[in-house]
């Protein structure tokens, strides 16, 4: 098992990684006593033990920040009667107004305040006025993005009449605050997790081992698949210069599947350990990359983000009910704020919109592209044209990629003003390859050649048999099951990459 630093992408106001990262003996501390304690104590205490778990897990990021939290937390209930209770329309919707400026104001803070208040010193200064904002000098919190989106969700639900309001204060914090979510998700309902954690709880050993199954399965794509990777796409992108445009491309492609392992292994693992505790979690992948239009890769990509934004915000804005200007316009809007949910840089905006342009112009050339394909003779055969279909989705979602692993805007520009020089390199293979190897080992290479088609296979079986990957792997014959284990396990032993590199995704 392999320990390393990995350069961490540098961007305004990311926070350090918790000291209790899933690979860290302390989580899992804290994980089996949380277990033991839940299934040992009475039913009116369990969510006091998911609640205290709760707590330790956070307090780990910071103790401060469990104050925020519980603020948030509370705030949220109390809005969430007083909407309900309100008399009339207008009183709804007023107090659900004050509820949402409250809970994104807070994110606000916390996300763009010291990105707009340098923006704001330096064209001050231009003008030469000597003004002076203070950094605030706070990290971003754990989980923050996460958690207002999942309460934001409940508020909207209560009023529209979908749910009602949340009765008892210790389930919806067990909830809201629930250790395998906050970090980063799924973005789970207050009506799917919240009568789970009130029913009768009884351990089950199916759960408990298809959950097990899963975690074990996160860990492999976590940090055997994307950690390796990570080294590739961390030595060219923290030294862009130094590399001519077949290894920054390389890297880039590598980039996009670094990506989909490490965020849907923390998935996996975050399901996983639901699931150990009877909890059942909404899925937040779909192979994605399996997808053969670029709409369908994003209704497979982080579902759980993109459900509510469709929920939450492209339905209120209109959907495609207004006119064909009005959708392609709220499409826009979608994924711009899916960007800066992301990040408070206007390289993750234009990654947003990027995106959102592509998705539209994707709909709108569908019939065009429909008649090319009737006519295209790479597609009479239906293998080669999803195959050809997959490549030039990943393409595209990869040509987008760039502003979201680049550390700077710069460095994203100097990606694309380079993509046609140094390919003089291929016709020295030898010189070529030696690049190549301070980039990638060879034995990290074939790690990957083995490793990437396994995952995929095993995914794709479960897939078909419309089960989760732990209850897939589980459901094999005794000798396939063993196998895969192993395999897991001793990839993990000799070639897991551990070390300061924490899950993309907890600095969002």
């Amino acid at each position: 098992m392999r320990c390393v630093h990995h350069n961490k992408i540098v961007r305004v106001h990311r926070k350090e990684p918790p000291p209790m990262s899933f690979e860290t003996l302390g989580f899992f501390a804290l994980f089996i006593a949380a277990l033991l304690l839940y299934y040992a104590v009475p039913k009116p205490l369990k969510n006091y033990a998911l609640l205290a778990a709760a707590l330790i897990f956070y307090s780990s990021a910071g103790l401060g920040y469990i104050i925020l939290l519980c603020v948030v937390i509370l705030t949220s209930f109390a809005f969430m009667h007083l909407i309900s209770s309100a008399k009339t329309q207008s009183g709804r919707k007023s107090l659900l107004a004050a509820a949402l400026i409250v809970l994104f104001a807070n994110l606000a803070f916390f996300k763009y305040y010291n990105l707009f208040g340098k923006a704001l010193m330096q064209a001050v200064f231009k003008m030469g006025l000597p003004v002076l904002l203070p950094d605030s000098g706070l990290l971003m919190p754990l989980g923050i993005s996460f958690y207002t989106f999942t309460v934001a969700g409940g508020l909207i639900d209560v009023y529209r009449k979908k749910t009602p309001p949340q009765k008892s204060l210790l389930s919806y914090a067990a909830f809201v605050s629930f250790f395998p979510l906050i970090a980063s998700g799924p973005i789970e309902r207050a009506a799917n997790i919240v009568p789970q954690l009130e029913a009768p709880v009884k351990f089950n050993y199916d759960n408990f081992a298809n959950g097990a199954s899963r975690i074990l399965w996160g860990f492999f794509k976590k940090y055997v698949v994307a950690n390796t990777i990570a080294t590739a796409v961390n030595g060219v992108y923290s030294n862009l210069a130094g590399f001519s445009a077949p290894y920054i491309i390389f890297a880039t492609l590598c980039y996009s599947y670094q990506l989909y392992c490490d965020f849907s292994g923390y998935s996996d693992i975050a399901i996983g350990v639901a699931e150990t505790f009877g909890i059942k979690v909404m899925e937040n992948f779909a192979r994605p990359f399996a997808a053969h239009t670029f709409s369908d890769l994003w209704r497979r990509w982080h579902i759980s983000l993109t459900s509510w934004l469709r929920e939450y915000l492209y339905f209120p804005l209109g959907g495609s009910r207004k006119g064909k200007a009005r959708a392609v316009l709220n499409q826009v809007i979608v994924f711009t704020v899916s960007g800066m949910w992301h990040g408070a840089t206007l390289s993750f905006v234009i990654w947003g919109v990027l995106n959102g342009a592509y998705l539209v112009i994707g709909k709108e050339t569908a019939a065009i592209r429909d008649k090319f394909t009737a006519r295209n003779v790479f597609y009479k055969n239906k293998h080669v044209k999803n195959i050809i279909q997959t490549v030039i989705v990943y393409l595209l979602f990869t040509s987008c990629i760039v502003f979201f692993r680049a550390n700077t805007l710069q460095d994203a520009a100097y990606v694309y003003t380079h993509l046609f020089t140094g390919w003089e390199i291929l016709l020295h293979p030898a010189q070529a390859f030696g690049v190549y190897k301070t980039v990638l080992s060879g034995t990290s290479t074939l790690l990957l050649l083995l490793c990437i088609p396994f995952a995929e296979i095993i995914e794709w079986l479960a897939a078909r048999k419309s089960l989760a990957n732990g209850a897939y792997i589980r459901s094999l014959k005794a000798p396939a099951k063993i196998a895969i284990f192993y395999v897991q396990l001793a990839a993990l032993a000799f070639f897991g990459v551990l070390g300061s590199s924490s899950f993309i995704y907890f600095q969002f």
